[in-house]
This record gives C-alpha cells, structure tokens and sequence, in this order.
C-alpha cells in the first residue's frame, strides 16, 4: 500500500523547510508523546515542524489503515451515487484522500482542532481541486459541536487519544451525525480493540448494525487474551527512512476497526484473523465467522476454495 506520489511530495516539501537534525528530534519527541500522553485529551502535535513530521512518517501509515478498513467495509455495505464525508479528528487529511480514492464525494468536510495540521492538511486538499470535491476545513473537534451530519463520518487514530468518559459521550456524537456509515479506525494494539468492543456494545445499544470487520451476530468468540487486527504493509519514502533512521523500505501498520450502519447488513462469508500459512499443498487460515473462531486448512481437493485462499491476505473475508 503506498500513498499516491502527488501527496508524498507535497509533505516532502513542506518538510524541505527545516535540517535533517530538527526532523529526526521532532520525529523522536512524537513517538514519545504518543507513547506517554496519548489518552489524556491533549494536544500532541502543536507546531509546524510537528505538522510536517506527521506528515511524512504518519499520514502514509494513517492512509493505508483508513483505505484498507473501508475497502474491506464497502465488501460488506453498498454503496453507490455520491456521498458527503465529515472526517472527524482529519489530521492533516489522509482519511480523506483514502475515502476518495473508494467513493464518489460530493463534499468533504474535515475537522481538526490543532491548527498548525489543519493549515497543512488544508495546503494538501486545496493542491488537488481535480481529484478531490468541495474540502472544508474547520476548527472543531469531538469534545465541541460538529458542524453537520454527512452520509459518511470517519474517526481515525482520534478516539484512543481520549478518556473513556469523553471518547462514549464523542461517539455517541459521532453517531447522532451519520446518515449511512460510521467508520472508526484504531491503533491495533489490545487496548484499542478493547476500546472499540466498548464502543460496538454502545452504538449497538443505539440501534446502529456493525457492518465489518465482525460478520458474527452474536458475542465476539476471540478468547479475553486475543485481539482483532490487521496489518498493512507501507513504503516509507527516503525521507521517511532518514527520518526515522530505518533501514528496512517498509512498515507493517496495525490497526483495528469498526464500521457501523443504519440499515441491517448482508452478513457473508467469515473473516481471516491472520496471515495464512502455506504448506504443502495447502493452506492454513485463523478465520472469524458463523459465530465462532477456527483454523481451518485448505487443500488442493477443493480447487476454487485453494484458488480463493491463495489469494487472500489478513483481512479479507473468505467465502465458504
């Protein structure tokens, strides 16, 4: 998974404007405030230097989550014609460049309290007026009132930032102003997908169906010491590399999602949990679905399902 080339080179430039020292400190003082203060409620990236680190060594990874979740999401809901999309907590937009690569947006609008990445986020949607619709940009976020509902409201790496007092009031908001779907995508750490179960149990309460990753309809069969997560793998450009003094070319992102609707979802097929494993002759998948968790192996005997399985990737959903 890799960003489009246009956006990438827009962070390098706004990166170009300080010295490889001033990058690599302030890439180093993100990691420890998001290890250290994440869930307090407070403002982690506050300055333009912190805007444009983010943005090269966290909006590729923020953009693979996103576009992955709602691919796999869109497996479950259809959706055609044209959708307005309110990217809550937009960062500086890579939810909303990855929702537009999959849907037709007739508007965007994007809410981010930290000023320094709303104005960068803003400098990257306004470069691209022939890919993207209409961007607005305010200066609001969960904890004040959101401006509008819209057919799509998206919530990524936002909610796990707050308390859980205020991350249940937020997404109860979050919900009151979705028309069609509500996506929410998180670290995929345990804590986050504790998180989210919360979360499930709330808007559930609240009428709202779980479209994916779950195509159970009763109680999730991960034992208490499992996770649901998924992985996707993203190139780091030369600047990210530097930056972060790496040298593999890569990095596998985790993350974990929900993604609720109004309208009850055609429940199809079961979830593969993990890599599959290919052995001799066949494969071995984790896989999530009818209500409970098994590994099941594939063998050759059944060439269209080996055929399927071979293909498929940690997330897909396999049908049975």
């Amino acid at each position: 998974m890799e960003i489009p080339s246009e956006i990438k080179a827009l962070t390098e430039q706004a990166a170009s404007k300080y010295t490889m020292h001033q990058l690599k400190a302030v890439s180093k003082e993100i990691t420890r405030l998001y290890k250290e203060e994440s869930g307090r409620g407070k403002i982690l990236v506050s300055d333009p230097v912190y805007a444009a680190v983010y943005s090269v060594v966290r909006m590729p990874a923020t953009f693979g989550a996103v576009y992955s979740a709602l691919y796999h999401t869109l497996e479950c809901v259809e959706m055609k014609g044209q959708y307005t999309l309110l990217d809550v907590g937009a960062g500086t937009g890579a939810g909303a460049f990855a929702a537009a690569q999959l849907l037709e947006l007739s508007e965007i609008i994007c809410l981010e309290r930290e000023k320094s990445m709303r104005e960068l986020g803003k400098s990257f949607t306004d470069r691209f007026t022939e890919f993207l619709p209409q961007t607005e940009w305010t200066d609001a976020d969960l904890r004040s009132e959101l401006p509008r509902s819209a057919d799509i409201v998206l919530s990524s790496y936002v909610l796990n930032e707050m308390t859980e007092k205020d991350r249940i009031s937020a997404v109860r908001k979050l919900w009151s102003h979705t028309e069609k779907l509500l996506l929410i995508v998180e670290p995929g750490t345990p804590e986050a997908f504790s998180q989210l179960m919360r979360i499930k149990k709330e808007l559930e309460a609240c009428t709202a169906e779980t479209a994916a990753p779950c195509t159970c309809t009763g109680a999730c069969p991960l034992e208490e010491d499992d996770w649901c997560h998924f992985t996707v793998r993203i190139q780091r450009s030369r600047l990210h590399r530097a930056i972060k003094e790496a040298d593999v070319p890569y990095e596998d992102e985790k993350f974990s999602y929900m993604a609720f609707v109004k309208e009850k979802p055609e429940r199809k097929g079961s979830r593969i949990l993990r890599h599959p494993v290919t052995g001799k002759g066949n494969i071995r998948l984790e896989l999530c679905g009818n209500d409970s968790r098994k590994n099941v192996t594939v063998t050759k005997r059944d060439r269209e399902l080996f055929r399927s399985a071979r293909k498929a990737q940690c997330g897909d959903l396999l049908m049975m």
